[in-house]
């Protein structure tokens, strides 16, 4: 079960970085083809959150049972592992609810259902407007920006690199 989440995270993050980068290197803002690839990506998207919260939980349980049998020769390895694995959910849950956060349309779920966007969100703007002086434009650019020039073009490729790179010299030595 849990190979089937891995490459399933793996198979939807693929897809939404290609469904990004085509849209911004060879699509334009008018074309119909730029609106597909968008609702691709974000339906990818909110897969990547279900299916990495479903893994953490999942790896939550588990490793408890893994502690009690650790070795002392293992414990900086075993760490070191897991603090990459929990960092990488990290991104991997703040990427999407970064990207709910920060867009300011309607999510068409599957082409059947449409997510309200958090721009629209009535209650939210009235509260940041009356105990912070804030518009709504100003709370959300930072996680627009979070998701799509920090995290998704530098520290998430950083993790992914550094995780292969992981399980390569984990199967050398293994």
């Amino acid at each position: 079960m849990v190979r089937i989440l891995h490459w399933s995270i793996v198979f939807s993050i693929v897809v939404a970085y290609l469904t990004a980068y085509y849209r911004y290197w060879y699509t334009t803002q008018t074309e119909v083809a730029n609106w597909y690839l968008l609702v691709i990506h974000l339906n990818f998207g909110l897969l990547i959150l279900i299916l990495s919260l479903i893994m953490f939980v999942s790896r939550y349980r588990s490793s408890k049972i893994v502690a009690k049998t650790l070795s002392p020769n293992n414990v900086w390895l075993k760490l070191s592992a897991k603090i990459m694995h929990y960092t990488l959910y990290f991104m991997l849950i703040s990427l999407p609810v970064s990207a709910l956060i920060g867009t300011g349309f309607d999510i068409p779920i599957a082409g059947v259902i449409s997510l309200p966007g958090f721009f629209r969100s009535e209650f939210i703007e009235q509260l940041l407007q009356q105990n912070f002086d804030m518009l709504m434009i100003t709370f959300i650019e930072p996680f627009a920006n979070y998701h799509r020039d920090i995290a998704s073009d530098i520290i998430l490729p950083i993790l992914l690199i550094g995780h292969i790179g992981a399980a390569i010299m984990h199967q050398k030595i293994k």
